[in-house]
């Protein structure tokens, strides 16, 4: 959690494709009415800073697309929870000073997530893309939900030869905070017109009505809210090298 002088971080979003688990640290910004355009101006100030100070993180700045008010989302992952303890970014360091005055002052609120990645049941994919639809749940039973969402990204795995989405299940939060979130990610919007199978036509195909009722009943009764957003990558903000 080095990047942005341990204050805001970013890398590529919602991308892992990993076989081991990693720690994904999801920040919300909601920017001041009115403010972007200085908030874009601060982010870049300080990206100028961190490359003339020889920086090598790299990160992506994801602005939400629905939903009140201006969002952008930004994450940093770490292979452990030992990477949390590591302040030793001289760039970051050298550019914190930014944060304070040409950032912050142009946020409203920020929302920080920690969550894990679950590559058992996620595309094994590591391409980036430039948009991303993400889907946050709130569950009741985790037994349950686990239980039918596993089935169900096994038999996409079958019909498809891979998952869909990245699924990560979140540690820890607020009583109105998501327990896991699910990002498909797509190049355009083109992409969401194309016709295909939903995930309970396509269990269906395998197990037939009344089996995919019974999960559909299972997955409603572990269920307590869920909620989307589709987000769109900012290039001028986002540092990919």
């Amino acid at each position: 959690m080095k990047k942005l002088g341990l204050l805001l971080l970013a890398v590529p979003f919602f991308l892992m494709g990993q076989n081991e688990s990693i720690i994904n640290n999801i920040t919300h910004i909601q920017v001041k009415m009115g403010h972007e355009a200085q908030f874009a101006e601060g982010v870049k100030m300080y990206k100028k800073c961190y490359e003339e100070n020889n920086g090598e993180g790299t990160w992506n700045f994801w602005r939400r697309v629905q939903g009140a008010n201006t969002v952008y989302a930004v994450t940093d992952t770490m292979e452990n929870w030992a990477e949390m303890d590591d302040e030793n970014d001289e760039a970051g360091n050298s550019c914190r000073s930014i944060f304070p005055s040409f950032i912050l002052p142009h946020m409203e609120s920020v929302d920080y997530m920690i969550s894990e990645t679950m590559p058992e049941i996620s595309n094994d994919s590591q391409e980036g893309k430039d948009k991303v639809w993400v889907t946050y749940f709130r569950v009741d039973n985790s037994t349950d939900f686990m239980e039918v969402i596993k089935a169900l990204s096994g038999e996409i795995k079958k019909a498809e030869g891979d998952e869909r989405g990245y699924w990560y299940s979140v540690a820890g939060g607020s009583t109105d905070s998501a327990d896991y979130l699910v990002a498909w990610p797509f190049d355009k919007y083109a992409d969401l017109d194309v016709d295909m199978d939903g995930v309970w036509k396509i269990y269906e195909k395998a197990h037939g009505k009344k089996k995919t009722e019974e999960m559909r009943n299972k997955f409603r009764n572990a269920l307590d809210d869920a909620w989307s957003y589709i987000y769109d990558k900012s290039d001028d903000l986002s540092k990919t090298e």
